[in-house]
């Protein structure tokens, strides 16, 4: 009987600098797509059905990105939420002040020399709010940005554009924002557009190849439980989570693993633990990438059940037992 890893992976929510998780809107014509009604799940679960990548019934790792300097977990929403848990989980004030939203991050319809862009209203590490800021700067797609600490939503990023990814230094890289409206928002060739359920961050994220982790420098390439494809996320693994460590985030493995669940991966080092850095592998070599683990035996399994892989993922494994 064939089996598949599919649904043995709870694909943990990603640690991000940010209060929201997007929802990531797979746009496979490049240039619309439909805005996803799921909500966030961070717990693990196993399941009796037998694949490898995100499904309706897992949970999901988590990653550390972020677009400013301010803290929080962000959490990735499952495909099979129904609804959203909203910002409560981090603030639950009576007294809070509601979103202020000033202009339409789609439509940029702020003054000529200023740009819309999302920022923390009341400093509870959630993009709540937008506002007409002044450019500061050019950046386009990929390029190098700085942006003002604080979540204030202003950086050297052109208008269309935000300073994401941002480290310590505020250093970050421009990612564009999706177009269109939330109902049918856009994204360049080779992006996804997460729009965020508790906040108002319409990004568009690139898509990316796991076997070959070709993401840019300080970003992994880790499963969005939401499009079913991959996507380029912050590195938050330091290079000190190799495989058959424990983790709780897909963004804290090493570049070319991902968080599993220890029923899939169970390395002895994870025993007891929501999940497991397990390798990616190639299909198409066997089980040849998975020789000389933490895990005896591990065999390579598929990502996706059979006809369910997106094109270019049709050979995407990882490293596991199968049920």
């Amino acid at each position: 009987m064939h089996w598949n890893a599919r649904r043995w992976i709870p694909l943990l929510t990603f640690v991000v600098a940010v209060a929201c998780g997007p929802e990531t809107n797979n746009d496979d014509s490049a240039s619309e797509g439909e805005a996803s009604s799921s909500s966030s799940a961070a717990s693990s679960s196993s399941s009796s059905s037998s694949s490898a990548g995100s499904s309706g019934t897992t949970a999901a790792p988590a990653t550390t990105s972020g677009g400013s300097s301010s803290s929080g977990t962000t959490e990735s929403p499952t495909a099979s939420s129904s609804a959203t848990t909203g910002v409560c989980e981090f603030i639950c004030e009576e007294d809070s002040p509601g979103p202020t939203i000033d202009c339409d991050i789609f439509a940029q319809d702020c003054p000529e020399g200023q740009k819309c862009a999302a920022y923390d209203s009341d400093e509870d590490g959630a993009w709540d709010s937008t506002k007409c800021v002044t450019l500061t700067g050019d950046g386009q797609l990929d390029d190098p940005c700085t942006a003002e600490p604080g979540a204030t939503g202003v950086d050297d990023c052109d208008a269309g554009y935000m300073c994401w990814n941002v480290d310590e230094e505020g250093m970050g890289t421009c990612y564009a924002l999706c177009t269109g409206s939330p109902e049918n928002p856009m994204c360049p060739e080779g992006g996804q557009c997460a729009i965020c359920q508790t906040c108002v961050i319409p990004l568009c994220i690139p898509d990316c190849d796991p076997l070959l982790q070709d993401c840019g420098n300080g970003e992994l390439c880790v499963n969005d439980p939401n499009s079913g494809g991959f996507v380029c996320v912050l590195d938050a693994s330091e290079g000190d989570a190799p495989e058959g460590t424990p983790c709780e985030f897909v963004n804290v493995c090493n570049k070319g693993t991902t968080c599993v669940s220890p029923d899939f991966y169970p390395s002895l080092e994870c025993m007891g633990w929501i999940g497991c850095c397990a390798p990616f592998c190639d299909t198409d070599n066997g089980d040849a990438d998975c020789v000389g683990l933490s895990v005896a035996d591990a065999e390579c399994v598929a990502f996706y059940g059979d006809g369910e892989a997106p094109p270019g993922y049709e050979n995407v494994g990882v490293c596991g037992i199968q049920p």
